[in-house]
């Protein structure tokens, strides 16, 4: 699969020739802004939503991007048929400026879908909590430290993934959303508390469908023990139930019946959405 390819600012290039300068604000004060979107068979699942959110996350941080969301759809259509990306991860990235003569930016990055093991979605995942916040959760910009740094402990621990935490309160994971199950309730934090994926908002949508009582309300460590189930969502990951915090079962230590129930109604709808797309 061919991925030498990218665009820059509407034009097609070898990813080689795409540069950053030194100088560029994004590298001292993260000016900037991003979006991961999968690539599924030669669709991009829900792309005018990322590219939606992409505005607004620039318009959070008074951004101005150069070019409207239409024109950005355009050149995603335009690199996939360039590069025949069948199954890719998009990086879409827009660089903002602080001079009159900068020249703003605009990038589309293809790059191999991510894998993850089949034993986190057949048997549920172990993660970590780790201490930290992202500054202006609600934004998707590019000041993405705090996540690196839970997930190279995530790593070291062996885990799938970090969950970000103040206090005892928990608040999204290091690249992903997450939900508590109690009682036959699916909870989650509040939107404006973290960054709401893509894939968090159509798993809202997906669990009210199927008559489950959803609430937007503060998870802490200290529930734990009244937690029956845990997930978590990502466009990458879709939904990975989770049966470890921080060494402490969560429930019996099993898959629970409402993540399984979710995980089903999210890939009918994933492969539906694809075929009708294609």
């Amino acid at each position: 699969m061919n991925f030498e390819n990218v665009v820059v600012n509407g034009r097609v290039r070898p990813a080689g020739e795409a540069k950053v300068s030194l100088f560029s604000p994004a590298l001292f004060s993260s000016f900037g802004v991003y979006e991961s979107v999968e690539v599924v068979e030669g669709v991009p699942f829900h792309l005018r939503d990322h590219l939606l959110r992409l505005a607004e996350s620039a318009e959070m941080i008074e951004l101005s991007l150069p070019y409207s969301t239409y024109e950005i759809g355009v050149w995603v259509d335009r690199l996939i048929q360039k590069n025949g990306h069948r199954d890719c991860q998009l990086r879409i990235i827009a660089l903002g400026v602080t001079q009159a003569q900068d020249e703003a930016l605009v990038a589309i990055l293809p790059q191999p879908p991510p894998h993850y093991p089949d034993n986190c979605y057949e048997e549920g995942a172990s993660v970590i909590t780790f201490e930290g916040s992202r500054a202006m959760p609600a934004c998707k910009s590019l000041n993405t430290l705090v996540n690196y740094l839970a997930r190279r402990q995530a790593t070291r621990a062996g885990v799938h993934e970090a969950i970000l935490r103040i206090g005892g309160e928990m608040t999204e994971g290091s690249r992903s959303n997450i939900f508590a199950v109690c009682q036959d309730e699916v909870r989650t934090p509040t939107a404006d508390r973290v960054l709401s994926g893509i894939t968090r908002d159509i798993t809202l949508r997906l669990a009210r469908e199927a008559g489950y009582r959803v609430f937007e309300a503060p998870l802490n460590l200290m529930d734990l023990p009244y937690f029956d189930e845990f997930f978590i969502t990502s466009t990458s990951m879709h939904i990975v139930p989770v049966v470890c915090i921080g060494g402490a079962l969560v429930g019996d230590g099993r898959v629970g019946p409402v993540t399984l129930d979710l995980m089903d109604r999210f890939e009918r709808y994933h492969r539906d959405y694809i075929n009708s797309k294609r």
